[in-house]
Parts: C-alpha cells; structure tokens; sequence
C-alpha cells in the first residue's frame, strides 16, 4: 500500500451494492458522453457551418438546425454530468475531493463559464448570422472540457499532491506534470466532434429523400470519418504515454481488459467502413445502422476501458470492495424510478416533435418530385 498522507475515505458505508453503484456510473457518464460530445461537437460544426453560410446554403440550413438544438444539449449535459459526478463522489470522494481543492479556483470557474457559455449559446440561437457567441462558446465549452480532464486526471496520481499543496496553495495547480493529460483531451474532444458530425450523419439518413438531407448525409459521414481515424493517433499516444504497471494491467492483467482494448481498437474501423459505405452506396440504411451500432458500441468499450484505467491507477491507494456497504434500497428505488421516467418523459416529449419533422420531410420530398 502507501505510506502518503490521504484522506480517508468516507466512514459512511456505501448507500448500495459495488456493482450496482459502479454500474450506475457508467451508465450515466455513457449518457453524459453522449450529449457532451453533441454539444461540444455540435458548437464546433456549428461555427463551421456559420463562417460558410453566406458561401452555402446548406451550411446556414445547418448552423440554424443546430443552434436549435445545442440549448437542449447542453441541459442535458449538465443534467447528466451532475448525476455521473455524484456517483463519482461516492465512491471516490476522499481522492476527489482532494484533488478538487489543489485546482480550486479552475474548479469554482467551471460554474460561471457554463453559464456564459449557455447564454451564449442561446444568443447564438436568436443571432445565427453572427459568429462571436459562438467562439465564445466553444471556447468556454473546450476550457471547461480542460478543468475537467485536469482534475480527474490529478485525482489519480495522489503521489504528486502534498508537492504541489506545499508550493502553493492557492488552488492554481493544473495536472502539467501528467504524461497522460494532452492526449487524454485531445482523444475526448477529438471523439466529441465525431459524434457530433455521426448526429449529422444521422439526420442526413433520416432525411436522406431531400437535396438537404444527402447533404448531411455526405458532410456528416466526413466529420465522423476524419476525426475518428485521427483519434487512432491520438489514442496509442495515450495509452503509450500510461504508466507501464497501468498499461501491463490493461493487456495482461485480465481477459476482460485485453479483449476490452482490442473492441475500441477494431468497433472504430467499422464504424467509419460503414458510414463510409452508407454514403456511397445504395445501401444506405443498412450500413447506417451498422455504423451507428458500431459507435455506440466503443463508446460503451471506452467508458469500460476508463474505468478499468482508473481502477489500476489508484489499486495502490484505495480499494473500493473493502469499503462498508449498508444498502439503502429506498433511497436507490427511488432513484431508479425518477431516473426511468425521466427518461421517458424525454422520449415522450420527443415524439411528437419526430413524427412533426417526418411529415415535413415528406412534404419537401414531394415538392422536389
């Protein structure tokens, strides 16, 4: 074990069962990554498309459908980022907490910046042709990404915090000193605008009857392609750049790990040979869904593979399965029963807005017959 001053972890006993805690936490990150990487992405490709509006109309057709929609995006991130970092908190409150305070002032900012860039964002909505908010946005969006990876990052090296306590504390610290820190973003920002140009694919195939819709099928297919093959690069960087005992763990140290990496490595390839084939081939519907499955799928295997990452990180610090456990199932029942009809509340108030936009496409299909 270790001989370091840390905190200690909660006397609480933990509110239910590991696994179940665990798995609430990967399931409500996956969420958080899901509409993350729609709102960071979307802002991206949002701007893109409002520097070309003038030169392109499906461009501006595009910046507006999105500025629609980033609000909503940007709840949800919010809402679900909360709900992921309470679980987090729960099983790694002592190592987050601590962390937290070495970048305090970064941490305390993160608040206010969400708020300007959620105003900016809805200015953006009311102001389409104007590109300021925007990079307003995004920047305070890839900052706030920055915060985050610094500080999930730091908690996991605890080894370095009473050096950097004793330098200062002021809670200026960013996570410098971590071979892991750069890739490790630029593989999440990377991956957000992927899946933001995979949404656009998505809204191309679903409106693939349309001159619009092809467009966003063709547009959407090359910003989910590009980055991803990118991410390639970027991902061996990471994981070259681990800990040689975190990164033995990975490969040898269960089936499950090593199958884990070789899924990220090979569910990518086909996601992008599908999209890329339901762009140019007739087939398009098929391979759409192919492709689409196939993302989900590494987004599931990287939430997984993080978590395993973690887990070898702090095996020297902290072992969760030794932590008391008294279960509170009314609590959990209780939460499990809000966070379903929250769920379905979203699908409900959803719907009807599809059903509106497919007899709307329907009737731009018709008018272009």
């Amino acid at each position: 074990m270790h001989n370091l001053p840390l905190p200690n972890p909660d006397p609480m006993p933990l509110p239910g069962p590991l696994w179940l805690l665990m798995a609430l936490l990967l399931l409500t990150f996956l969420l958080h990554l899901i509409a993350m990487n729609l709102t960071v992405g979307g802002t991206a490709i949002a701007l893109i498309c409002t520097l070309r509006r003038k030169k392109d109309a499906f461009a501006a057709r595009l910046a507006g459908d999105l500025l629609r929609v980033l609000p909503v995006a940007l709840a949800f991130t919010i809402t679900l980022g909360v709900a992921a970092l309470l679980f987090v908190q729960v099983l790694y409150g002592n190592l987050l907490y601590a962390s937290s305070i070495l970048i305090g002032a970064f941490w305390i900012a993160i608040v206010p910046a969400l708020i300007v860039a959620y105003y900016a964002t809805y200015y953006s909505k009311s102001h389409p042709e104007r590109s300021g908010a925007l990079w307003l946005s995004l920047g305070l969006l890839l900052g706030i990404g920055f915060v985050y990876v610094n500080n999930f990052t730091l908690m996991l090296t605890p080894q370095r915090w009473l050096a950097l306590y004793r330098r200062s504390a002021t809670g200026l610290h960013l996570s410098w000193g971590e071979p892991t820190l750069v890739p490790r973003y630029l593989h999440f920002m990377l991956g957000a605008f992927a899946i933001a140009g995979l949404f656009v694919f998505a809204a191309g195939v679903w409106t693939r009857s349309t001159e619009y819709g092809r467009w966003l099928l063709q547009r959407g297919a090359h910003w989910f392609a590009a980055p991803t093959v990118l991410n390639y690069i970027i991902g061996i960087w990471f994981l070259m750049a681990l800990p040689h005992p975190v990164l033995m763990d990975l490969f040898t140290g269960s089936a499950l790990a090593a199958s884990m990496i070789g899924l990220g490595m090979l569910l990518p390839l086909a996601a992008i040979m599908h999209v890329i084939l339901a762009a140019k081939t007739e087939k398009t519907l098929v391979h759409a869904r192919l492709g689409i499955g196939a993302t989900l799928l590494t987004l599931v295997v990287m939430v997984i593979v993080r978590q395993q990452v973690r887990t070898s990180y702090l095996a020297p610090f902290l072992h969760l399965g030794e932590l008391p456990v008294r279960s509170q199932w009314s609590v959990i029942g209780l939460f499990l029963v809000l966070f379903v009809a929250g769920l379905a509340s979203v699908y409900a108030m959803l719907r009807p807005w599809m059903k509106a936009r497919d007899r709307q496409i329907a009737r731009q299909a018709r008018g272009a017959s």
